[in-house]
């Protein structure tokens, strides 16, 4: 038997879930660092901080003319913090107690709806399939690059949020641990809300402005839950936000694979 009839056996290997996974994410990075939208929402989040100082203690007025003082914003980490949460619950006009840390959740889920709806509007969802046959590859790697993503916006808002808040003057008292373990915790939730935007995104594949729209009311819907994470969290808060955020990611994920499953990719 001559060397050009003996068949490599490794050819004949099926690829191992971990090499399927790390080639889908490969892709998926690759694609990620170059695409302008990326960086578009990363800049976002770092002027978000400057917009909200600037515009903290304005005065609004409602629909029925009652005129209401704005959330007045004295340390700069408030803008961490997102104590808007239940500001927003008492004059939902005001910008400032709207516009916090908590909407890069919702930025990242538009990145991913971006994202999911060029794969199939492209057809390359078709082509991702046919190397990557498990439909759970794709679910794992959009996910990571959609938490990937949001926490690469928590660090610029962070910095956003210092050089805003040194030009405008604010101070910045706070517990250095209690800060960390906020950001910390912050980063755990996006497991949660990336996932959910995840099965969002797949249910409407092509359909981007439906997945928009439904990203905007599911994200506001559980705005306030981000919002669990304060300047007073404790090793407690940050376990429990992993916990949280382990569990939704799994739940919501297998979601994602269903529709994956029992939809067509076109």
């Amino acid at each position: 038997m001559t060397a050009q009839n003996i068949v490599s056996k490794e050819s004949f290997q099926i690829p191992t879930f971990g090499n399927r996974v790390k080639s889908m994410l490969k892709l998926d990075f690759y694609r990620l660092f170059h695409t302008p939208v990326f960086y578009i929402f990363l800049l976002i989040a770092a002027i978000i901080p400057a917009m909200v100082l600037s515009m903290g203690g304005m005065e609004t007025t409602s629909p029925d003319g009652t005129v209401q003082a704005g959330m007045e914003i004295t340390n700069a980490w408030q803008m961490i913090e997102s104590t808007g949460g239940s500001a927003v619950a008492d004059n939902p006009l005001d910008f400032a107690g709207f516009a916090n840390i908590n909407m890069l959740f919702i930025f990242a889920g538009l990145l991913m709806a971006i994202f999911i709806a060029h794969d199939y509007s492209s057809g390359f969802v078709k082509n991702i399939f046919t190397v990557h046959s498990k439909k759970v590859d794709y679910v794992i790697s959009k996910s990571t690059i959609g938490i990937f993503s949001g926490v690469g916006m928590i660090i610029t808002y962070v910095f956003g949020t210092i050089l805003a808040g040194l030009i405008t003057g604010k101070a910045f008292d706070v517990n250095v641990s209690g800060l960390l373990l906020c950001l910390i915790s912050k980063a755990f939730l996006m497991g949660i809300f990336c996932a959910l935007f995840l099965g969002i995104a797949v249910f409407f594949r092509n359909k981007l402005w439906m997945t928009i729209v439904f990203t905007f009311l599911f994200g506001m819907m559980f705005y306030p839950a981000a919002s669990i994470a304060t300047l007073s969290s404790t090793i407690v808060t940050t376990l429990l936000t992993l916990v949280a955020g382990v569990i939704g990611a799994v739940a919501f994920g297998a979601v994602s694979n269903l529709f994956l499953k029992k939809r067509d990719l076109t």
